[in-house]
């Protein structure tokens, strides 16, 4: 017998991937659709801004070395927002960027957690899991 309590779970969530890298967004997009997420990729701070509304993720992921806008900036952006909602979304940072000052920084700036990349498909969907989890007693 099948047991459909993870793909219940998931059903109907949807992620936001950010990142420069076509490469990593196809990878994550890839893992999570495999788990039954709805997953939209962009590849900018700035096209994220422009479809965050009519998408409603209910998690980010964020890379934080982006061209035109930094994953840190991003994340601020996200978190001013007017609505809510939208500024409330649990946000993953995804990064190569290992040092604590970084880790610190994104979580001073409101990222609820951080994974460093390379980074195995199995911590990736726990971390996610989790996060969709906390988010969804949040709201």
């Amino acid at each position: 017998m099948i047991d459909d309590s993870q793909t219940t779970a998931v059903a109907g969530k949807r992620v936001m991937v950010i990142d420069d890298n076509a490469d990593i967004r196809n990878l994550i997009s890839l893992i999570l659709t495999s788990e039954s997420y709805e997953v939209l990729v962009v590849e900018s701070g700035i096209e994220l801004l422009e479809k965050i509304a009519h998408f409603s993720p209910d998690l980010l992921l964020l890379d934080i070395m982006m061209p035109h806008m930094s994953g840190f900036e991003v994340l601020e952006s996200v978190r001013s927002l007017p609505d809510a909602h939208l500024s409330s979304i649990p946000i993953v940072m995804i990064t190569a960027k290992s040092l604590d000052v970084d880790v610190d920084r994104a979580l001073m700036l409101g990222a609820n957690s951080y994974i460093v990349k390379p980074f195995r498909a199995d911590a990736l969907k726990e971390k996610v899991s989790a996060q969709l989890s906390q988010g969804a007693r949040g709201r």
